[in-house]
């Protein structure tokens, strides 16, 4: 049985006006931004950064904790301040609805190709995090499910 794209498009559309609910109700309150920095050189190396590239998600898709992490050279964060440790937690992000025409996103969007000169983030918002946005990487997208896409993100190396 063939796939009715048409019927697909329809429903991650109505699953996107669902999923504004919550936040136009305030209770989504982590702003999430997709960061792609890109480098005038090979990352690691004296480079500066050509250009930053956000995409900020809309609408805001659930953040919960879903650990607390391992002990790391990247941690940080609320629970550093409060306890002294560094801990890199673990996020997951979702559902964030799949593309569709007029909204949605593709799995590119959410996970830019990273590269030598690139580095792609995740950045996470308010609540919990500092000001200003704490950084995380992608350590897993499932994108298996037709109406929506989960984010499992790690805290990593801050800034440039």
């Amino acid at each position: 049985m063939a796939n009715n794209d048409t019927a697909t498009s329809a429903f991650r559309s109505l699953a996107a006006a669902i999923r504004i609910i919550p936040e136009q109700f305030g209770t989504r309150t982590t702003k999430v931004t997709i960061r792609l920095r890109t480098y005038t050189a090979p990352v690691g190396e004296s480079t500066a950064t050509a250009t930053t590239a956000d995409t900020v998600l809309s609408p805001v898709p659930k953040v919960t904790q879903i650990s607390e992490g391992q002990r790391g050279y990247f941690g940080g964060g609320v629970l550093a301040s409060a306890t002294g440790e560094l801990r890199v937690g673990d996020y997951e992000i979702g559902p964030i609805t799949q593309e569709f025409p007029g909204g949605g996103y593709g799995p590119t969007d959410l996970a830019p190709a990273g590269g030598v000169t690139a580095r792609p983030t995740v950045v996470l918002e308010g609540d919990e995090f500092i000001s200003g946005g704490e950084e995380f990487e992608i350590v897993h997208m499932d994108a298996t499910r037709p109406f929506r896409t989960m984010l499992l993100v790690r805290r990593v190396r801050q800034g440039a």
